[in-house]
């Protein structure tokens, strides 16, 4: 989850349409399903929860899982995602407008706001919104203002910070979005919290200490404290809709808790419901008879990445053989206590397009090997981590592995705040090392086109770690970004396109982990989205 960054004939507006229609079906879902209701038993009131950190509590800036959980539910976008759990929770619906409108090319969006909505100050929400929102989001330097420059004109204002975004009009309560090139992947981004529409006016500067009247069922409570907490409290203004409900709690605390144990020990005395706090895995047994433990998947994708521009990384072997002499299982048991399930893929098995690779059987013998066969016996490998518990512990036995096969291995650690900084910078030459994707939004463009994809190359605060190119993977994944939907045809040539990069064997995956969230014993109608993790909307007391 970081920053984002071929073409195929043209389809008529009918195909583009059905296209939609598809896309709902890839994800096994009825738009028209109607939901069960929630079963109460006692009313929430007040919902307490302990989370372990947050970056901001703005939307041009929020960037962490832990902020975009809590934020989903106070400031809405033009469609968004269902308040369901499993897969039918990756389907995009109707939030503050309609389901867009797509021209014949795919590149016109026209979307129509509902009527009569009103931001939590009272105000009206404007169509001319939107566009200050995406102004605002370059204006501030927002992290996600990659995502939106297919945006016609997104690029020339991002580099003046002056003028206008021509390719977004709006009149009445009608919004046109126009762009450069056709992206499959557009109705998802539009859905992402950084185009959670904002008042025109809004300052352009980071406003977590003073956050933006809201447009969601929820608002922030006045003096929040991104270090210490926030409270959410119920915006009169919103309308319940069929996908957006009202929320069962009438308020929700949240309070900032770097310790595990003691967010957990919150929960077990009585004072708190809920926290997601990594509780360690020698704790999960006692824990779960405590209170309620929910192991959730979501997806992400644990790796060791190859530079193929350096050496011996350059050969097609070495990689090889690192594929086939690392042990997936003792990782995944020796970091998170067995959290977690081991891959050979890039994609996370929450994904339709997912099809289960097994190209790399355990075989140090072999992998020494192919280590031989390349001439790199000896080769010295500077191995890069980062300094956060998880990744020293991994990449640490990753060196290990590496040298079992004939490498002599050195260790490199660096702070949070660099690391990917550093190993994102061409100049730096980084060999191999660890890294991690959560994804941003569900689509396999958000994997496969920002870290995979050799066009998207950049010298600083590079993505693609691996420096992997290849012109027929290119040529495929940018031939994949015209489709509107994710039929089981194009799910299909997804796959393809991951057996093709993983048969090159830039990455070396090893793992989705899965993370515990931890309730009090009197908590009911617990459900897991999966895009933001636990939704207290749904929340009740046995």
């Amino acid at each position: 989850m970081r920053s984002r960054q071929g073409l195929i004939r043209l389809l008529s507006v009918l195909a583009l349409m059905a296209g939609l229609a598809l896309m709902t079906a890839a994800y096994a879902v009825s738009a028209n399903r109607p939901q069960s209701p929630v079963a109460h038993t006692k009313s929430v009131g007040t919902f307490r929860a302990v989370i372990d950190t947050i970056d901001y509590l703005d939307t041009s800036q929020a960037y962490t899982a832990q902020s975009l959980w809590a934020l989903w539910t106070v400031y809405e976008t033009l469609v968004t995602y269902r308040h369901v759990a499993g897969a039918a929770g990756y389907q995009v619906v109707p939030g503050l407008a309609s389901l867009p409108k797509i021209s014949r090319g795919g590149k016109v969006y026209t979307l129509t706001l509902r009527k009569g909505l009103k931001y939590s100050n009272g105000k009206p929400i404007r169509a001319a919104d939107f566009k200050c929102t995406m102004k605002r989001d370059f204006l501030t330097a927002s992290p996600g203002v990659g995502f939106y420059d297919t945006i016609v004109g997104a690029k020339k204002f991002e580099t003046s910070l002056k003028g206008d975004i021509g390719g977004i009009k709006t009149k009445g309560r009608t919004i046109r979005i126009t762009l450069t090139s056709p992206r499959g992947d557009f109705l998802t981004i539009l859905a992402e919290p950084f185009a959670s529409l904002v008042p025109c006016g809004t300052a352009n500067q980071d406003l977590s200490a003073n956050p933006p009247p809201a447009s969601g069922p929820y608002k922030i409570g006045p003096n929040p404290d991104k270090n210490r907490g926030f409270s959410l409290v119920r915006n009169k203004y919103f309308k319940p809709t069929k996908y957006i409900p009202r929320g069962t709690p009438n308020r929700v605390d949240v309070t900032i808790v770097g310790d595990a144990d003691a967010a957990v020990q919150r929960v077990i005395s009585g004072q708190a419901d809920y926290t997601n706090a990594a509780i360690p895995p020698e704790r999960i047994g006692t824990v779960s008879n405590r209170g309620q433990l929910r192991l959730r998947k979501s997806a992400n994708t644990y790796y060791f990445w190859m530079n193929t521009r350096v050496y011996p990384f350059n050969k097609l072997k070495v990689r090889q053989a690192v594929n086939m002499a690392i042990d997936r299982s003792a990782l995944v048991k020796a970091v998170w206590g067995g959290l977690g399930v081991t891959t050979e893929n890039i994609l996370p098995p929450t994904y339709p397009s997912y099809r289960k690779l097994t190209l790399y059987k355990r075989n140090v013998a072999k992998a020494r090997q192919l280590i031989n066969q390349a001439g790199a016996k000896g080769a010295d490998v500077t191995v890069w981590g980062r300094q956060v518990s998880d990744s020293q512990q991994s990449t640490t036995l990753y060196a290990s592995y590496l040298s079992a096969i004939g490498l002599k291995t050195t260790l490199k650690f660096l702070p949070r705040s660099t690391y990917y900084t550093t190993i994102g910078n061409s100049d730096t030459k980084a060999q191999t090392g660890w890294a991690r994707w959560l994804e941003d939004y569900p689509h396999p463009l958000d994997w496969f086109d920002v870290l995979l994809n050799g066009r998207n190359i950049v010298h600083e605060n590079n993505n693609n770690f691996a420096y992997y190119s290849n012109a027929k993977t290119n040529r495929l994944i940018d031939g994949l970004k015209k489709p509107p939907a994710l039929t089981p045809a194009v799910n299909k040539r997804w796959a393809n396109v991951e057996k093709l990069i993983m048969q090159q064997a830039p990455w070396a995956p090893w793992s989705n982990r899965t993370f515990p969230e931890f309730f009090s014993k009197n908590m009911g109608c617990i459900s897991i989205q999966r895009l933001y993790g636990i939704d207290f909307m749904k929340v009740c007391r046995k």
